[in-house]
C-alpha cells in the first residue's frame, strides 16, 4: 500500500518578512500531481497545516482547495499540530468524513481508527495523536503532566483498540518531539507545561509513525526490540537560515501485507536553495567565491570593523534574493545589547548620540564628532525646537 506522509505546511507563515503564499502555492499544485502521479492510496499530514490558531483567509482557501484536490485522488488523514487550532481544524469533521478527509482532533477520537484496505489487499488501521498540550489534556487522559506521560496514555487507547484489529498494518500519525530528534530555530518550543519530549518507546508495536513538528526530515532511532519506523517528514519549504542543511521533501511510503516498510524522500519544489555568506562588504559584492550565491536565498554576514554605507543596496545588485544581513565586526566595538542601551531619562544627550553612532557604527565616537553632536544640541535647546 502506498503511503504519503507529510507535514509542517505552516500556511500563512512568513520567511523573514516575505511572504511565503506563492511558494505554498506551487508546492500544493506539486503534491496533487505527485499523489496523481504516483497513484498514492493515502495522505496523511502530522500536523501544523497553519501556522497560528486563527490562520489568515488566503490560507484556508489555499487549504480547502489542496484538500478537494487530494480527496478526489484517495482518502486524507489529518492530526492537528501545536501551531493549529484544534477546535478549528475539526470543524465539520463528520461531513468531511463522509468526503474522504478524515480528522482526528479530539482526544477522545485517538482510540478511532481509520481503517483502509490496500490495492494489494494490506489491511490498514491509521490512529491519529493530535498535539497535546500535557496541562490542558493530563486530566482527560488520566496521565503525569508530562509530554511522554500524554503520549503514553494516548498509546494505551490505541493498543486497546489494536486487539479487535488483527492482522492490520498499523500507523500512528502524531505532532510531538520525540527524544533524539534534530530541531531548528523554526519550531516551537513544546517545553511549557512539563518535559518537552518523549522516547520513541512510547510508540513501540506499531509498524509506521508518521511524525509532525521537527522540520528537518530524519527518522529516530528505532525502540529497542521493535520494528516500529518513527520517522518525520519535515517541513516541505523552509522557514528559517537555521533550515540551511536541510533537503526539503515529502515521505512516501510502501506497506506489504507482511515484512518490512519501504520508504524514500522525495525532494520537494523550494524556491531557492539557502546559502549563508560571510565576509568584508567589498570581498561579498566582488569575489567569485560567492557567484553561486547570486541564485541561492542569502543571509549575508559582513564583518567589516565598521558598518559600510548603502550595504543593503550594494549586496542586492548582486544577491537579487538577499533576505537578511547581519553585522558581525572583526576588531570593531561590541554591538550594545537591548540591556545595555543608554536610558534617555537619565543619560546626557551628547551621550545618548554618541552612543547611537557607536552602535550603528560598530566604531568608537571621535572627539570632532562629539563636538558637532554638542553643537547641535546646543542649537537644538537655543532655539527651544521640541523633538
Amino acid at each position: 500500500m502506498k503511503i504519503l506522509h507529510t507535514s509542517d505546511w505552516h500556511l500563512g507563515r512568513t520567511f523573514l518578512s516575505e511572504s511565503m503564499q506563492v511558494h505554498q502555492e506551487v508546492f500544493i499544485d506539486w503534491l496533487i500531481a505527485l499523489v496523481e502521479t504516483e497513484e498514492i492510496e493515502l495522505v496523511v499530514i502530522a500536523g501544523d497545516i497553519y501556522d497560528r490558531s486563527v490562520p489568515p483567509t488566503e490560507s484556508v482557501r489555499l487549504f480547502d482547495r489542496a484538500l478537494i484536490s487530494l480527496s478526489a485522488a484517495c482518502p486524507v488523514f489529518i492530526t492537528p499540530g501545536n501551531h493549529d487550532s484544534a477546535v478549528r481544524l475539526g470543524f465539520g469533521s463528520g461531513l468531511m468524513a463522509a468526503n474522504g478527509v478524515h480528522i482526528r482532533s479530539e482526544i477522545s477520537d485517538i482510540g478511532v481508527p481509520l481503517e483502509v484496505t490496500g490495492r494489494d489487499g494490506t489491511p490498514l488501521v491509521v490512529y491519529g495523536i493530535p498535539y497535546l498540550q500535557p496541562e490542558v489534556v493530563s486530566g482527560q487522559l488520566e496521565a503525569e503532566r508530562t509530554h511522554a506521560g500524554a503520549l503514553n496514555a494516548a498509546m494505551e487507547r490505541i493498543r486497546a483498540d489494536l486487539v479487535n484489529q488483527g492482522d492490520a498494518r498499523v500507523v500512528v500519525v502524531s505532532h510531538a518531539f520525540v527524544t533524539g530528534g534534530i530541531s531548528s530555530e523554526s519550531e516551537r518550543s513544546l517545553e511549557i507545561g512539563g518535559i518537552g519530549d518523549a522516547p520513541s518507546s512510547v510508540f513501540a508495536g506499531v509498524d509506521y509513525v508518521a511524525m509532525g513538528h521537527l522540520h528537518g526530515a530524519q527518522v529516530i532511532s528505532t525502540p529497542e526490540n521493535t520494528s516500529t519506523i518513527v520517522k518525520y517528514s519535515g517541513s516541505p519549504l523552509p522557514y528559517s537560515f537555521s533550515e540551511e542543511k536541510h533537503n526539503k521533501s515529502v515521505t512516501l511510503i510502501d506497506i506489504p501485507t507482511s515484512g518490512p516498510i519501504a520508504y524514500e524522500n522525495i525532494p520537494t519544489p523550494v524556491p531557492g536553495p539557502l546559502l549563508t555568506i560571510t565576509g568584508e562588504l567589498e570581498s561579498l559584492l566582488n569575489d567569485s567565491r560567492f557567484n553561486q550565491a547570486e541564485n541561492y536565498w542569502v543571509r549575508a554576514v559582513v564583518t567589516d570593523p565598521t558598518r559600510q554605507e548603502r550595504t543593503r543596496e550594494r549586496l542586492i545588485e548582486r544577491f537579487a534574493n538577499l533576505k537578511h544581513i547581519e553585522f558581525s565586526p572583526q576588531g570593531g566595538a561590541p554591538t550594545l545589547s537591548i540591556h545595555e542601551r543608554l536610558d534617555p531619562q537619565s543619560t546626557p544627550p551628547i551621550e545618548i548620540a554618541a552612543g547611537f553612532v557607536a552602535h550603528v557604527s560598530n566604531a568608537e565616537v571621535s572627539d570632532p564628532q562629539r563636538i558637532l553632536f554638542q553643537e547641535a544640541i546646543e542649537s537644538v535647546n537655543a532655539s527651544d525646537i521640541s523633538l
